[in-house]
């Protein structure tokens, strides 16, 4: 079995949170206290129900002399947001959440397709962290050392190779180099996709060779 980094990982644990009714400044100030860039919203009932941001605050900034006959429906609409005086109406809703066994993979895809800086990590309904996108990028900061480990314990003693001391691996810089002979050809590219999904892996530089060429398909064809 492969062991993946997850958001629960890498994220951010004894979140700083708000309530619904939390005044506007006293959520300024608890970004700037603790800095951070963002506060989830917690309900009366505990739950999250939304996420407020630096950006959410700069509304009020933003349109505090822009007349109102310039904007567009949707700048109104942000504008409306500007006059918020709490938390709750300041608020993103939904928040976007993820589980705390979300691999970062996942995560950064559901960012990437929300247009979102951060996700609200939880473990049911209970909140146990945030994780950034900034967050993400821990797993290229491990040492040489641990990503070859990883390799190793992952992919090649696991999954490819019944003699894994003919197959050298060696990490620089996060670049894993492949070298040695396997006996099919076909575990080379197959090498190459499982090492390259090893969370920290920059690249593959392939050099392994193989003894029998199993990608070739007979015709099938019988003479007499």
């Amino acid at each position: 079995m492969r062991h993946f980094m997850t958001v629960s990982d890498v994220m951010t644990k004894g979140v700083v949170t708000v309530t619904e009714d939390t005044p506007f400044k006293v959520v300024a100030a608890l970004l700037a206290e603790h800095r951070i860039s963002a506060v989830p919203v917690r309900s009366r009932s505990g739950g999250v129900v939304g996420v407020v941001s630096e950006t959410d605050l700069l509304r009020k900034e933003e349109f505090q002399r822009t007349p109102r006959r310039v904007l567009s429906w949707s700048r109104r609409t942000a504008r409306s947001k500007a006059r918020a005086l709490t938390a709750g109406a300041l608020m993103t809703s939904p928040a976007v959440t993820v589980e705390g066994g979300c691999t970062l993979d996942e995560a950064a895809r559901l960012m990437a397709a929300r247009g979102l800086t951060r996700l609200v990590v939880t473990d049911g309904d209970e909140l146990i962290g945030i994780v950034a996108r900034s967050d993400l990028l821990r797993a290229f900061l491990g040492s040489d050392e641990d990503l070859l480990a990883r390799v190793r314990r992952d992919v090649v003693d696991r999954h490819l190779w019944d003699d894994p001391l003919a197959v050298e691996v060696s990490v620089q810089e996060g670049v894993v180099m492949l070298s040695g002979q396997v006996e099919k050809r076909s575990t080379v590219a197959f090498a190459e996709h499982l090492i390259a999904g090893v969370d920290g892996v920059v690249g593959v530089h392939n050099g392994l060779t193989w003894r029998v060429d199993d990608t070739t398909r007979s015709t099938g064809a019988t003479f007499y």
